[in-house]
């Protein structure tokens, strides 16, 4: 069943787009357009739910947007900056 997660775009330097989804701890991608970001951002969480299904573990169901920013911890350990990163919802699965 597909749904739509949260992913957070935090430019970097160089031109680079760093992008986290924050329902998969561990789960980031980089390019250097949001767009680029993103494909390789749902590559890379592709890859670890089939991982996960091939080891029996859970996939949490996403979170909001608004649960996402209330998650205070999750953003200052990623040093995000939330009036200079992109916000998108993505679909998976």
């Amino acid at each position: 069943m597909a749904h739509h997660y949260v992913v957070v775009l935090v430019p970097q330097n160089g031109g680079v787009w760093r992008a986290h989804f924050p329902d998969f701890p561990g789960c980031r991608a980089e390019g250097t357009r949001v767009e680029m970001a993103i494909d390789n951002a749902v590559n890379a969480v592709s890859d670890m739910i089939d991982g996960l299904h091939r080891q029996g573990g859970i996939i949490l169901p996403p979170r909001s947007y608004e649960e996402v920013r209330a998650d205070a911890t999750w953003a200052a350990e990623r040093g995000i900056d939330w009036s200079t990163a992109v916000i998108s919802m993505v679909r998976i699965g």
